[in-house]
């Protein structure tokens, strides 16, 4: 399976020499120039590129994030709790536009995640980028971080691949053993987010 890396060297210096967060607009910055669809396998220890990972969050109206603990294919994050959703952008995941590119990734991923998933009644922003060279998995990913702001009432139920999974304030997720990446994404909850429009909706999921 290919997916989407973008060159490590393409990358500002300010983003990738050192653990770190930024609200900075990915799409404007980068753009589309340095994308790259590569094999999966050899992606996973190739520091020249970075995998471009989608991490959602999901908050009700109440201000509740959804949480879960990893017990996926990812043994380096076992045993730790998340507040991200998503995954690697695949090649049917491909569009004109980068942007709607990462749109449609979020899109098939939260399909995927949550059993009851309802596109017309969530709000997708951009809320910045998330670094980490501090682990084996942070040297070869980028996370775009987006908030999927959930409508009043709104509260999706968890999948079979987050079975478990749990709604907890800011104040409760502070008390958990979390993923380095849930710690550095939700500093990137108090700034502005930039509103996506959702343009279309995975096969299969109702409106």
């Amino acid at each position: 399976m290919r997916i989407c890396c973008v060159d490590t060297h393409a990358l500002p210096d300010r983003w990738i020499s050192r653990t770190t967060f930024t609200s900075e607009d990915f799409f404007t910055v980068v753009g589309p120039g340095p994308v790259r669809w590569l094999e999966r396998a050899g992606a996973e220890t190739d520091t020249s590129h970075r995998q471009l990972i989608p991490y959602v969050l999901v908050r009700d109206a109440g201000g509740a994030y959804l949480c879960y603990q990893r017990h996926g294919s990812e043994k380096r994050l076992t045993g730790l709790y998340s507040v991200g959703l998503g995954g690697h952008i695949e090649e049917n995941d491909a569009r004109p536009d980068l942007r709607q590119t990462v749109h449609a990734c979020i899109l098939r991923e939260l399909a995927e995640e949550l059993a009851d998933f309802d596109p017309l009644r969530i709000t997708l922003d951009y809320r910045g980028v998330i670094n980490e060279i501090e682990t084996p998995v942070g040297l070869v990913h980028l996370g775009l971080v987006h908030l999927a702001r959930c409508a009043p009432g709104y509260r999706p139920l968890p999948g079979a691949e987050i079975s478990g999974a749990q709604w907890k304030s800011a104040a409760e997720l502070a008390g958990l053993r979390r993923e380095l990446w849930s710690d550095l994404a939700l500093r990137l909850m108090d700034r502005p987010g930039h509103t996506g429009a959702v343009r279309e909706k995975p096969s299969g999921v109702k409106a």
